[in-house]
């Protein structure tokens, strides 16, 4: 039997991102012990995984040394035979070095000097290809690009509860957004999701149900509080899975570039994601169905998210009409 590594610490959607890397890995090697090495922030995205054996967590909250080491004595544990690094960071090239793995596939660099087997990175290319591209030394090529979640029925239960709770129905479209992102930077005005919450309502009665993030409820209490018509906020502590299953229940997401736009592609919602000073083509919402829009300033994508740039133009050159447009376009009850 096989015994594979896969490797890939990061923020929720980067985790979303390795989900069909993980099944190609899976139906290559049906009978493989496949485990996956993530950390905390993001572990709940495959604890549910069917095609994992088992999740190893590193803790972030953790100092970095004690927990490398004990997470190095976890992996060497369990003999394995190959490791897939997908972080491209000394760190993870050093866990894997650290697992005793013969064959270990990862980036050139960073910390490329301790794989086995070296590849470059595929440049103007989605993240999901990306990391499908460090199968072809496993003779794994032209897998599926949709990135998948597996959702439990307890999770399922959840959204149900709190979507009766509410009054949502089935009766009319349910259009979820997520104003916020981690960083502001990223974010598309208050005022713009407010007139596409009102547009909705107007004119297709939808149901607008608005989400936030840690430490994001005044974002959600300012876009509610410019709509005419009244918005559900979501505002409670909830389980990346409880999330991923509200969303699922959505008939159209809107999202800054963020994780949970990429958890509404892995539920397979219809999935408009709004792109600033972010890489659009590295993490753009994947799939035909799915829409990017993007500020098209000459100085983007910076990648700057800090708040450098001061001004925002890349966000601010989205436009109410522009993402209007998709709307009516995805949404089930405009289909004619």
């Amino acid at each position: 039997m096989e015994r594979i590594l896969l490797i890939r610490f990061g923020s929720i959607g980067d985790v979303v991102l390795t989900t069909p890397t993980i099944r190609a890995v899976r139906r290559a090697f049906p009978d493989a012990y496949i485990a996956m090495l993530v950390g905390d922030r993001a572990a709940d995205v495959v604890l549910s995984n069917p095609h994992l054996n088992e999740v190893i967590v590193f803790r972030r909250e953790v100092k970095t040394f004690s927990e490398t080491r004990r997470t190095a004595a976890m992996l060497r544990e369990r003999d394995f035979h190959i490791s897939i690094d997908m972080k491209r960071k000394f760190r993870s090239s050093l866990l894997a070095y650290r697992s005793g793995a013969k064959l270990r596939i990862g980036y050139h660099k960073p910390g490329g000097f301790l794989c086995t087997v070296k590849i470059p990175p595929v440049a103007d290319k989605h993240t999901v290809e990306q990391n499908l591209s460090l199968l072809k030394p496993l003779g794994i090529e032209g897998a599926d690009l949709d990135p998948e979640m597996f959702l439990l029925d307890e999770e399922r239960d959840y959204a149900n509860s709190v979507f009766q709770s509410q009054g949502l129905t089935s009766d009319s479209p349910i259009i979820g957004f997520f104003p916020g992102a981690g960083w502001p930077a990223k974010c598309w005005l208050v005022d713009r999701f407010a007139a596409i919450g009102d547009l909705a309502v107007e004119e297709f009665n939808a149901q607008v149900v608005i989400f936030s993030g840690p430490g994001e409820a005044d974002i959600v209490d300012n876009v509610a509080g410019q709509m005419k018509a009244s918005a559900i906020l979501i505002k409670d502590e909830m389980t990346l899975p409880q999330l991923a299953a509200m969303i699922e229940k959505c008939d159209l997401f809107l999202s800054n570039d963020t994780g949970p736009m990429h958890i509404s592609v892995a539920v397979k919602t219809t999935t408009i994601g709004l792109f600033g000073p972010g890489d659009h083509v590295r993490f753009y919402p994947i799939g035909e169905r799915h829409a990017l829009i993007r500020g098209d300033v000459p100085c983007g994508p910076c990648r700057r998210f800090t708040g450098k740039c001061g001004d925002n133009i890349c966000m601010k050159a989205i436009t109410v009409d522009e993402v209007w447009k998709a709307v009516v376009e995805r949404l089930p009850s405009s289909q004619g």
